[in-house]
């Protein structure tokens, strides 16, 4: 049986969605050189771990998400504004995605839901 607090917020299903698929907007966008599609996709694969783990409640992994999706939107955006098609439009839609579900991770309920799995009171910090 589940406890209120314990319960995922809708706000962290959503965060996590977004940020997936931010990060896969980006991702698509990293057509150049076969290094950097390859650090792309590393990044993406590493960025969806964690976001997993994010919504279930987990502090690093919340972290980490944010850090790689931050990470794979600057990674992306020189071959994003090199698009002589869509310019930094796929970007944009990136950043407008995955930004907001960022957001949403930190927000007030998802932060008791953070706490609420990992066992911490109001006043402690375990990082």
């Amino acid at each position: 049986m589940t406890t209120e607090a314990t319960r995922r917020p809708r706000s962290v299903t959503l965060a996590v969605v977004l940020v997936m698929l931010g990060s896969l907007v980006a991702a698509t966008t990293a057509a150049g050189p076969q290094e950097a599609a390859a650090l792309v996709l590393l990044l993406l694969a590493v960025c969806f771990w964690f976001a997993v783990r994010a919504g279930r409640g987990r502090r690093r992994a919340r972290t980490a998400v944010s850090c790689l999706a931050a990470a794979i939107l600057v990674v992306s955006a020189p071959f994003a504004l090199d698009d002589p098609l869509y310019g930094g439009t796929t970007l944009l839609l990136a950043a407008l995605l995955a930004v907001p579900g960022v957001v949403l991770l930190y927000r007030p309920p998802a932060e008791a839901y953070v706490r609420a799995r990992s066992g911490q009171r109001d006043g402690e910090f375990a990082g």
